[in-house]
């Protein structure tokens, strides 16, 4: 089966957008899927589906990534897509209303890599979009991006299309008329947190299934500290990170909600003092992850002030799963790093986000109450005495976790039911789950 693969986010740092990404494109060419187009993050956001026919030379863009940073191409990136009327975004419907006649003018668009995507549509048997978050305001082009897609392989192709991974927020007076309309299209529907299933599966279709990041597993703790604890093992430039992953350590993580954020100072105050509650119960080491270019900033900080080892956005996927799951405990307000780290029966101590998904996923453990991200100097108290108890539950916890998080790995696989139906919905064998 030929596949166009919509929304390849490994192009983006963020740990959890590389990871589902790889995690849910395993899942379909083990599936029998053989993805014959990706249209990436940054072609979404760009709305350029092929630089070369948007008339940039290769050249010119190999030169530029090898001397652009990659926040600086990401920041510029975002800023293009939202300012003014020209340009490939003005292509992208900002209204339901707009969407046959945004399709009427791109079936004949020669520019922008439109002739590539039409070629794609035309070549696959069925479009697997990875939805992520379908979230936020008019402005946010890639979530427009994959529904206009939608409608037009499904209106000007007839081709199959299945929305999996993705979790759905539609109380935005954009986005929700464009749901209302382009929901009933998909082949498939498949929400990664019960909150949005519960919200939507009555009016738009569809089904919980576990986040495909549950592939991942971290290694065996004491084969890989052996490894890990070598001089510079974690220090993935420019960041260093010296811990010693045999003796006990916690992780700290940042949160989407920092885009809310006023100013950084007050953040900063407020987790240098929850570290130092976090010291008044807890002896071992405090590693901090910085999981999405949005939280490095503060940890570096952090790191600097507090001589605490950071652990960087650009490190290896399967790397954070190992340094996440053999922790004491993840405290942070990031979807994806709270899946690595339950993954290995890590105790979640859930800090807000910009949507309810970490109340979601802290819900499915068993305890749904998030503290907040922007204010933890007032929550370290509890967060602290939080933490005490679960490490007081010793193993016992851990067991737990471990067991439900290996069941929430192999219901993964119903991300990809449509692709393999005669297996069953939510019947992937424990086998499949990468090692």
């Amino acid at each position: 089966m030929k596949v166009l693969f919509i929304n390849d986010s490994t192009t983006n740092a963020n740990w959890g957008d590389r990871g589902a990404a790889i995690s849910l494109m395993a899942m379909v060419r083990e599936s029998g899927g053989e993805i014959v187009h990706a249209i990436s993050e940054d072609d979404l956001w760009t709305s350029t589906f092929s630089a070369s026919e948007a008339g940039f030379g290769e050249a010119a863009k190999d030169v530029a990534r090898d001397w652009v940073p990659p926040a600086l191409v990401r920041a510029r990136r975002r800023l293009l897509t939202r300012l003014g009327d020209e340009g490939p975004a003005s292509l992208i419907p900002q209204r339901w209303e707009d969407f046959e006649s945004a399709a009427v003018k791109v079936s004949h668009e020669q520019r922008y890599g439109w002739p590539v995507v039409r070629r794609a549509m035309e070549d696959a048997d069925l479009a697997v979009i990875h939805g992520a978050s379908l979230h936020g305001h008019g402005i946010t082009i890639i979530q427009r991006t994959d529904l206009f897609l939608t409608y037009l392989m499904k209106t000007r192709f007839g081709k199959a299309v299945v929305i999996a991974n993705h979790t759905a927020d539609f109380d935005y007076p954009v986005l929700r008329p464009m749901a209302e309309h382009v929901y009933p299209l998909f082949d498939d529907v498949v929400y990664r947190d019960p909150i949005s299933a519960e919200r939507w599966s009555g009016e738009f279709g569809g089904r919980f299934a576990a986040d495909t990041a549950f592939w991942f597993a971290p290694a065996e703790r004491a084969a890989w500290a052996a490894l890990a604890g070598r001089p510079t093992y974690f220090d993935v430039w420019p960041d260093t990170a010296a811990f010693d992953p045999s003796v006990p350590y916690l992780c700290l993580g940042g949160s989407s909600v920092f885009h809310d954020r006023d100013a950084w100072e007050p953040v900063l105050q407020g987790f240098g003092a929850l570290i130092r509650e976090l010291r008044s119960v807890y002896q071992g080491q405090i590693v901090l992850t910085a999981s999405a270019d949005l939280d490095l900033p503060l940890f570096r900080v952090l790191g600097e002030r507090l001589g605490l080892p950071v652990i960087g956005v650009t490190t290896p996927v399967q790397q954070a799963v190992d340094i996440l799951g053999n922790a004491d405990a993840y405290i942070g307000g990031r979807w994806h790093p709270s899946i690595f780290a339950l993954r290995g029966g890590c105790p979640l101590i859930a800090l807000s986000s910009q949507t309810f998904k970490m109340r979601a996923l802290a819900g499915l453990v068993g305890d749904a109450a998030t503290f907040d991200a922007l204010d933890v100097g007032r929550e370290a108290g509890r967060i602290a005495r939080r933490l005490a108890s679960l490490l007081d539950q010793g193993d016992d916890v851990r067991s737990h976790l471990t067991a439900w998080a290996a069941g929430m790995a192999e219901n993964s696989w119903d991300n990809v039911a449509f692709l393999a139906p005669g297996e069953g919905r939510g019947a992937g064998a424990a086998s499949r789950v990468a090692p």
